[in-house]
């Protein structure tokens, strides 16, 4: 965009096969047609949805200020859903939202209204190459960040649960990277900044913290990571971590969705591992869960458009 910011296009083919029971062509769309879309796209990334409970419903939020009310998600739940279905697909950020005018990337979710909740932080993510990534946040604080990203005449959102596995789906076509989809949803060391992934960097940008993200520092050029180690990595620092033109969907951060976990406790969903991960025991296609004042180091976020 006008602001550097980069963004890919992950295919979602208007084909009968994938609108099986929906059917192609429709102009107007009723409650029935949303649900019937959504069944569709869960039946066509079923590989990497598995035997999940995690769902795209709404779920309440009383620990931060500017959480979707359950109507707002709805009408931007169908609002995704129409839009993927007329255009054939959606944008997602091609890195992690990160931070590009610090040394750290940590930021404040300390600061409360006078009611005790949580407030949106004041800096502005990017979704560029060599930044920090943006931790610190909560789900809702993450939701709040990207909507105000400047998306001209699309929507700005977290990605919903079944956004997420779309993109697995379309990554799964670049058969030079995933020679399986082992790759995506059983061990995703080769394909993500993950402590056991014993990987050679060579970008001269690029920036590491064995210190869980306290302070950053220049990457040797090149950089070899020789035994396993906890090490975060600025987004975007090798070709290695990309699928589809994609970085980081496994391992870095954490990213937050908009997904409803099962765990009435933890209702907040997040996906895809991180640095302080196994590639063998946290893949791309994992899910966790989280309370809705839950932040940390590891949790970070992507911006979807459509």
């Amino acid at each position: 965009d006008a602001s550097g910011n980069e963004y890919v296009w992950v295919v979602v083919p208007r084909t009968t096969a994938v609108y099986a029971t929906t059917g192609l062509g429709k102009t107007t769309f009723t409650d029935a047609d949303y649900t019937s879309i959504e069944n569709d796209l869960k039946e066509y990334t079923k590989t990497y949805r598995g035997s999940t409970k995690y769902s795209d419903t709404w779920y309440a939020d009383d620990k931060n200020e500017g959480w979707l009310s359950e109507t707002e998600y709805k009408t931007l739940k169908n609002s995704m859903l129409k839009s993927v279905y007329e255009n054939g697909g959606f944008y997602v950020g091609r890195y992690e939202a990160g931070i590009e005018t610090t040394g750290t990337n940590r930021t404040s979710n300390t600061d409360k209204n006078s009611d005790g909740k949580y407030i949106m932080p004041s800096t502005a993510p990017v979704t560029k190459a060599d930044a920090y990534p943006y931790t610190y946040v909560t789900r809702t604080q993450a939701q709040n960040l990207v909507s105000k990203v400047n998306s001209g005449t699309k929507t700005s959102s977290l990605m919903f649960g079944v956004q997420w596995d779309l993109v697995l789906a379309f990554m799964s076509k670049d058969k030079a990277k995933i020679t399986s989809t082992d790759d995506l949803t059983s061990n995703s060391t080769k394909i993500g900044n993950y402590k056991d992934n014993l990987w050679t960097i060579k970008n001269a940008k690029a920036q590491y913290s064995s210190n869980y993200g306290s302070t950053f520092t220049a990457c040797p050029n090149p950089f070899k990571k020789e035994s396993n180690s906890v090490i975060l990595l600025t987004t975007g620092a090798d070709s290695s971590f990309s699928v589809q033109n994609i970085y980081d969907i496994a391992g870095n951060i954490w990213e937050w969705t908009l997904e409803n976990t099962p765990n009435i406790n933890r209702p907040c969903a997040y996906r895809g591992g991180s640095f302080n991960n196994t590639g063998s025991d946290i893949t791309a296609v994992s899910r966790y869960n989280n309370t809705t004042d839950g932040s940390s180091d590891g949790f970070g976020f992507r911006v979807s458009l459509f």
